[in-house]
């Protein structure tokens, strides 16, 4: 279930006072503790286990920096991800660029930095050797078979099968693999992710199933690999009264399968095992805190709670009509998570929490329980929004990025500053018209 913010409402009424609403607060103690239960689970089974941050998930250098200092690498989709870690100080052997469609320049970009380059496609490697640069030693290629799964309302978080952009079909990355090799690529890592917010622990060896069928081929060509990456997407619970994930029944599942797979293909090498997760990392560990300035309520009974945030800040109930669970700070002692209150008096009514954009689809929920005490004025905790939050924010309406905050060894400090009306026009040219 979503993780309880341990602040009291006057802590979270004095920070609204401070740098305005709404504003993304993060618990960097509780992502340190995860980071470091999640390596120590792995490692006991994969001694060499790498976990690659998806930076996509939440690109705040700060927290980027944290996770850096904990032992991760990082998983990036575009050169300014690049830039981000290469900043904080990460080594190149610390990064996996994992991009689609790329151009030549910004795979040029990739290979004088050194990073790991995993390739999305035939053409990717095509596009590789036209930047005139050297192969690089190490390559990657992503395979796709026909599997896919997510347990999300996003049916977008399918990212294998027939009907996903990403990686390539058996038989063409094999052709990939063995044209690298002929250009005089030497090592070899292949990647793997069909799925993500995953919480059906079956998934991982249904994966390794189908990779391990691809590995047995390249091994009989005589195509070594350095390393497997199965991705990321393991899920959070984002609906209450529903349990985290068992990490340690998803490591044993990975574990007796690529044994089993090992033992089944004659295999007696296995390469280093990579993942990397971003949302199961950081997601529960952020909150998205936003003020009710106005309340509507219609002559067909509805109510509307209308807050200063909006899908500028979390994109993704509008999006994908994704939950994410909601409280009231103020109503704390009496409002739990599981939306069952504690003394009997007070009463609960069918609300819709709505943002401020000039559009339809700008909800955070429909029809949702909550104290029928909640007046406007009242501060508004929506949970779980560590990752793919501030990181999907958008310009429409003009809307400011809120700023982000961090709570750290009994420490808050601002970590992004709010966007301002200056710093959003700031790059655009006026021109004299006659």
């Amino acid at each position: 279930m979503p993780k309880t913010l341990n602040l009291s409402h006057e802590e979270l009424e004095n920070l609204a006072s401070i740098y305005g609403t709404p504003f993304q607060l993060y618990d960097g103690d509780g992502i340190t503790k995860h980071v470091q239960t999640f390596l120590k689970t792995f490692k006991e089974s994969f001694p060499s286990f790498k976990q690659f941050f998806a930076v996509k998930a939440l690109p705040n250098p700060s927290i980027l920096k944290l996770l850096l200092d904990n032992g991760l690498g990082f998983d990036c989709s575009s050169i300014a991800e690049i830039k981000i870690v290469l900043e904080i100080g990460a080594s190149p052997q610390d990064i996996i660029y994992s991009s689609n469609y790329t151009s030549v320049s910004d795979l040029a970009y990739a290979m004088e930095k050194n990073v790991i380059i995993n390739l999305d496609d035939y053409d990717g490697l095509m596009n590789l050797c036209e930047t005139g640069l050297e192969l690089p030693e190490l390559l990657s290629f992503r395979l796709n078979p026909n599997l896919g799964t997510t347990d999300s309302e996003t049916k977008s978080n399918v990212l294998g099968g027939v009907n996903s952009k990403f990686g390539m079909e058996p038989e063409t990355c094999i052709e990939a693999f063995v044209e690298a090799k002929k250009r005089g690529v030497k090592k070899f890592g292949i990647h793997m992710m069909t799925g993500s917010c995953v919480m059906d622990i079956t998934y991982w060896s249904e994966l390794i199933d189908a990779l391990y069928a691809t590995i047995k081929q390249l091994h009989d060509l005589d195509i070594k690999l350095e390393f497997i990456d199965i991705g990321g997407g393991i899920g959070i619970p984002y609906q209450p009264n529903v349990p985290d994930i068992d990490i340690k029944t998803i490591c044993k599942n990975v574990r007796e399968s690529i044994t089993s797979n090992m033992s089944k293909y004659g295999l007696d090498y296995e390469p280093q095992l990579f993942m990397e997760n971003g949302r199961y990392i950081t997601g529960q560990f952020g909150w998205l805190i936003s003020r009710c300035h106005s309340v509507k309520k219609t002559k067909s009974e509805n109510i509307f709670y209308g807050l200063d945030a909006c899908m500028a800040n979390l994109m993704r109930p509008g999006m994908y009509g994704a939950y994410h669970h909601i409280s009231i700070p103020r109503l704390q002692k009496t409002y739990q998570l599981d939306d069952v209150m504690l003394t009997s008096d007070i009463d609960l009514i069918k609300a819709h929490v709505v943002g401020t954009l000039c559009e339809n689809n700008d909800w955070f929920a429909s029809n949702r329980l909550l104290p029928k005490e909640t007046k406007k004025g009242d501060l508004f905790i929506i949970y779980d929004t560590g990752a793919h939050s501030h990181s999907m924010g958008f310009q429409y309406n003009s809307k400011l990025r809120a700023p982000e905050i961090l709570m750290i060894k009994s420490k808050i400090v601002l970590i992004r500053k709010r966007e301002t009306y200056e710093s959003l026009f700031d790059n655009c040219i006026k021109v004299e018209l006659l």
